[in-house]
């Protein structure tokens, strides 16, 4: 079908399936049926011998997600899911009248997604016979991997950055003196990013990487020795001169098992779902008689590509660079296969008029012509080589080409696209 005809004919029925599907509208209180229901076998609407009734209506609307139902339990949103099925019975009509049911592709559609359901809901009930974890169960994980829930302990500090040893001293001597820590930084610190908050560096562990300094361990660590309120310094890096104020220290501890829980929890649910998984899947095998052939698994797994498949994953692989390689590897494994001079001349061309490398070009055309005189590609890598470099165009071009090839490549180009 025509793309512009399909979207103009498919909108109300895609906002039907939208609205249909749609689980997000707000929950309302439960109302009563629609009174039409009480005469379900009126025809409300006939399509040809078919017909609609209020029981078809009111069944529609039980199949709609609950906090969806409230919307259409009024006589404007009867009104409208009704308008919506004879839109949806008329398509439907139609599409069965012209056959579509017994389409190939449909049926194999229709085949998988019955396939998918069933499977679906199946593994669904029998995975819902696994108990989820007890908290004892989640406790014992948690005793066998304690060392895995440690915090390790961290220090928060402050600093104020100054050019000069003598100017760090005199402001560290003012510190311990009891002088306003955060007016100190305001005056006196270089480090523009943190003097007006009091000079923080922030918390960090043993690692000392500080968000505006960067990496300093032998600071960090002088701050841990000081301990929560220690003055310090002065200290030198690539910065400056620091004196550091410590605001906290906090050791290592360890995550309770409280805190952990819900992730324990999580965690063990979810292997516990798979070995649950595995193993039902290993008796239902055992039970229908699942037995591989080693032998022919392996020799069909490692079958080679056909040269037909490497061309046409070649035509895709993205890149002109990339696919210039699959082209290549293609004439490597298959030198003279039927798609072997196509995959050629794609090298030429692409270097000609995507990568305008024209020597690379030549070669390859010149290699097309040398190795297949008589293919119906040589007239076209002859006009290559003669007009490549300028701004004509052959009237003809017999190429199943590449696809990322498009006839915009030059102007008036006739496209390498097969139709």
């Amino acid at each position: 079908m025509n793309r512009r005809l399909l979207a103009l004919t498919g909108a109300p029925l895609a906002a039907l399936f939208v609205l249909l599907g749609a689980v997000t509208a707000p929950a309302a209180p439960k109302k009563a049926a629609p009174r039409a229901a009480a005469h379900g076998d009126t025809v409300l609407v006939r399509i040809g011998k078919d017909t609609i009734t209020p029981r078809d209506v009111a069944a529609r609307l039980q199949e709609l997600p609950e906090p969806m139902r409230a919307s259409f339990n009024n006589p404007e949103g009867r009104q409208r899911l009704l308008e919506r099925m004879v839109e949806e019975r008329v398509w439907l009509t139609a599409s069965l009248s012209h056959g579509v049911a017994d389409r190939p592709e449909v049926k194999r559609q229709i085949e998988q997604q019955r396939r998918d359901l069933l499977i679906r809901t199946y593994v669904t009930e029998v995975m819902g016979k696994n108990p989820p974890p007890s908290d004892s169960a989640a406790k014992d994980y948690y005793d066998a991997h304690e060392g895995d829930y440690k915090t390790p302990a961290t220090v928060t500090v402050s600093h104020i950055q100054l050019k000069t040893e003598a100017e760090a001293k005199r402001v560290k001597a003012w510190a311990k003196a009891g002088q306003d820590w955060k007016n100190l930084a305001a005056k006196y610190s270089t480090d523009t990013l943190t003097r007006a908050n009091g000079g923080a560096l922030g918390t960090v562990t043993h690692d000392g990487v500080f968000g505006s300094i960067g990496a300093q361990p032998a600071l960090a660590e002088s701050a841990f020795a000081l301990g929560t309120n220690g003055i310090g310094g002065p200290y030198k890096t690539d910065r400056g001169w620091h004196v550091i104020h410590v605001d906290q220290v906090k050791p290592e501890g360890i995550r309770t098992f409280d805190q952990m829980r819900q992730s324990i929890i999580r965690q063990i649910s979810s292997k516990s779902s798979q070995d649950y998984y595995n193993a039902r899947l290993s008796e239902l095998k055992q039970s229908l008689g699942v037995k591989p052939d080693s032998s022919a698994i392996k020799g069909f797994v490692s079958q080679r590509k056909t040269a037909r498949e490497m061309f046409n994953e070649a035509q895709t692989a993205g890149p002109a660079a990339t696919r210039i390689d699959a082209y290549r590897a293609l004439l490597k494994e298959y030198p003279e296969s039927e798609v072997s001079p196509q995959a050629e001349f794609m090298i030429g061309f692409i270097n000609s008029e995507e990568l305008k490398n024209y020597e690379a070009a030549e070669a390859s055309f010149k290699e097309l012509l040398a190795r297949w005189p008589k293919s119906e590609l040589a007239a076209s890598a002859k006009w290559m080589l003669e007009h490549m470099r300028t701004e004509g165009a052959p009237a003809f071009m017999n190429l199943e080409a590449d696809s990322s090839v498009s006839s915009d490549t030059r102007p008036g180009q006739t496209s390498t696209h097969k139709p």
